[in-house]
């Protein structure tokens, strides 16, 4: 059997179409369209223009993951739905389109999921980072325990102050630590002795720049590790740049330019926090979680 899920998140609308061998997902077919329906939140509300042009990409996506195969295909929606006021309507535009109403899950879920997504045995911790949130899970064997979603995220973090200097570097790390210590005391002390896994796509972006190639298949950085320092080190050397430098950064897709800096603040200050010396890369995440979860109910 192969099932399909599409995910509404705050960056992109993306898709994944996979069969299940009873221990992992396989024969993988991943799609995504850059829509960042976050910025499209204005005064509490998605703009028309935001929800049509998700709307539009939920309906290909959806039918591309028809075209695989699939037998059935689930949709999903994050931050920018679930901050929505006319969230709803949102979800109701894009069943009529595809003929799928998407679930707005939690931020509690949507940490979950990706912990089910991107983790295997021993204890774990997991860092989503997305347009509208971030999410932190921590648990055992495949397991998720504790799970928590904050108000940060590359998108909503570029548009309180893009990030263009050291300066304005160092004050979105500092708010994200803020936000850290204040909504999630106590994480730092059991984030020891956990191997930590980071998932999105600050994190595939960051691994293909580490390692001077193209984004086409973020698989290729799949399970690479990168130290604290080296996360900082993009994140300032990017602050700086030029846009019109940093849209030719190999690695970096050149619609991610203006908001990648914001996602590695992000980052370095959660590995700051949580005293994380090495972060292991995944481009699997929420979406792989939602498929395992989906495959084991069906038994």
């Amino acid at each position: 059997m192969r099932l399909s899920c599409v995910a509404i998140g705050s960056n992109a609308i993306r898709m994944l179409s996979a069969e299940w061998d009873g221990e992992k997902l396989c024969g993988i077919l991943r799609e995504r369209r850059g829509t960042r329906l976050f910025a499209g939140l204005k005064n509490g509300y998605l703009t028309e223009e935001s929800m049509q042009s998700s709307v539009d990409a939920v309906a290909e996506l959806a039918g591309l993951a028809r075209q695989s195969g699939a037998q059935e295909t689930f949709l999903f929606a994050t931050s920018a739905a679930r901050d929505a006021a006319n969230g709803a309507e949102f979800a109701e535009r894009c069943r009529a389109a595809c003929g799928v109403s998407p679930e707005i899950i939690t931020g509690e879920e949507e940490a979950r999921l990706s912990f089910l997504g991107a983790c295997g045995c021993g204890r774990c911790g997991v860092i989503d980072i997305g347009g509208g949130s971030t999410e932190f899970t921590t648990g055992e064997d495949g397991i998720p325990g504790c799970a928590i979603s904050l108000q940060m995220g590359a998108v909503r973090y570029s548009r309180l102050e893009s990030v263009t200097d050291g300066a304005s570097y160092d004050r979105a790390r500092e708010r994200a630590m803020a936000l850290i210590l204040d909504e999630a005391p106590g994480w730092y002390t059991d984030a020891a002795d956990r191997i930590w896994t980071g998932v999105g796509g600050t994190m595939t972006t960051l691994g293909a720049m580490q390692r001077g190639i193209p984004l086409f298949d973020p698989d290729s950085c799949e399970g690479m590790g990168m130290t604290r320092r080296e996360v900082a080190a993009w994140g300032r050397k990017l602050a700086v740049m030029p846009m019109e430098e940093r849209r030719h950064t190999t690695g970096l897709m050149p619609h991610r330019a203006d908001i990648i800096p914001a996602g590695i603040a992000i980052l370095d200050a959660a590995m700051s926090v949580f005293s994380i010396g090495v972060l292991r890369l995944s481009a699997q995440g929420n979406m792989d979680g939602y498929l395992k979860k989906k495959f084991r109910e069906i038994g």
